[in-house]
């Protein structure tokens, strides 16, 4: 094979080996967590999510730090100021919707009959103190505590839609077979709300809070910075907190901004993936938790406040779309086209620069197809005939 596509074929290989490696790179699965620490070395944060230099994360109290460099297990971030939360209240009396989501077919329901979707990408997750382990395949206790949230939202005159489609086995692609039961989702039911629920992986003194005299474990909100939604999720987040700050204090752990994750987010402008407890929490607190945090849903995104409502039967078990492993929806589709679009332009570009061996060349032959070759493919430039040439200016001519 020849020396220069053999070099184009590696380039091209750790190219998209790079952008999956971004899209996808969401958690730790040694067993290990991040300690992140601010200019003092004084711990600030903790998260069993992969970090890298640009993550961000705010504090139960509102500091914003980011992350500057990594060491082993520590991440050392500098403090970016304290976020006022005030300015995130959720007195909107209508969301609207970004024009790739209106392209793509959905509305956020009005404040009569507001729908919460919610499902989970990582099925097995579980609570050890309580479930014996950390992980059962397809049927892990995360599935109790996203049915204590749907109950919580029914209360609050929220109508849940509750999917236990399985998205196993637990690793990075993950998120890409859940993200048909997402779109399925949001398709089928247009919810003012998707929450992706899942559990963190740190020590339980991180997630263990007490609020109104009960023992929960709190929660965290996980915004991934990757897609185009993301200043939208990034606000919805913040209003969440700031709702969550002003009804129970110290629910909201915090939240988490992945500079490289999506989380399948693209999807829907209030999409959020929610963390609660730990493993090393028990389910029961984490269930509180989440029933706690159903109580702030309905003042940031409108509707409820007519409690006892009914939520619709889960979405059963497998495969929502009966697809299979096919791709569903056009986000996903564009997606894919997009990233096919520039790695033909990338090796495109490098093949052009292997063969010529230089810049000015590759630029040479471009320019030679584009005005020979693409002018030869539109077919010969007419000549004006001498008659035409005088009609033309022919001043008595209208």
């Amino acid at each position: 094979m020849n020396k220069r596509v053999v070099i184009i074929l590696v380039l091209t290989a750790l190219l998209v080996g790079g952008i999956v490696s971004l899209a996808h790179a969401h958690e730790r699965n040694d067993g290990g967590y991040f300690t992140i620490v601010d200019e003092q070395n004084n711990p600030v944060y903790y998260t069993g999510r992969k970090v890298q230099v640009g993550d961000e994360c705010l504090t139960e109290k509102n500091v914003r730090y980011q992350i500057v460099r990594i060491e082993g297990d520590i991440a050392y971030a500098k403090n970016i100021g304290t976020v006022d939360l005030k300015k995130y209240s959720a007195n909107e009396p209508y969301y609207r919707m970004p024009l790739v989501s209106r392209i793509f077919g959905y509305r956020l329901a009005e404040a009569q009959g507001t729908k919460v979707a919610i499902y989970h990408t990582h099925t097995d997750e579980s609570y050890v103190p309580t479930d014996g382990t950390e992980s059962i395949k397809g049927n892990g206790g995360i599935f109790k505590v996203g049915s204590a949230f749907a109950q919580g939202l029914q209360k609050n005159g929220i109508e849940a839609v509750f999917s236990e489609a399985k998205h196993d086995p637990h690793d990075d692609m993950a998120y890409e077979r859940s993200r048909r039961t997402a779109l399925d989702l949001i398709k089928k039911n247009q919810p003012a709300a998707i929450f992706d629920i899942h559990r963190d992986a740190v020590p339980p003194k991180v997630y263990s809070g007490t609020i109104n005299g009960q023992q929960i474990s709190k929660v965290q909100l996980v915004v991934g910075k990757y897609g185009p939604t993301a200043k939208q999720i990034e606000d919805f987040a913040l209003k969440i907190k700031s709702a969550s700050d002003s009804k129970y204090p110290g629910l909201v752990k915090g939240i988490f901004f992945a500079k490289g994750g999506d989380y399948n987010q693209d999807l829907h402008p209030r999409s959020m993936l929610l963390e609660v407890g730990a493993h090393t929490n028990d389910r029961t607190s984490a269930e509180k938790g989440v029933a706690l945090f159903a109580d702030v849903i309905p003042s940031v995104i409108g509707g409820g406040g007519k409690p006892g409502g009914t939520a619709a039967a889960p979405t059963p078990a497998g495969d929502p779309t009966g697809l299979g492993n096919k791709q569903t929806g056009a986000s996903g589709a564009t997606k894919s086209i997009g990233w096919i679009i520039g790695l033909l332009v990338v090796g495109g570009g490098a093949f052009l620069f292997l063969s010529t061996g230089s810049l000015k060349e590759a630029g040479a032959k471009i320019k030679q197809f584009t005005t020979r070759e693409f002018a030869s493919f539109l077919g010969p430039k007419q000549k004006k005939s001498e008659n035409d040439k005088d009609e033309s200016n022919d001043p008595n001519k209208t």
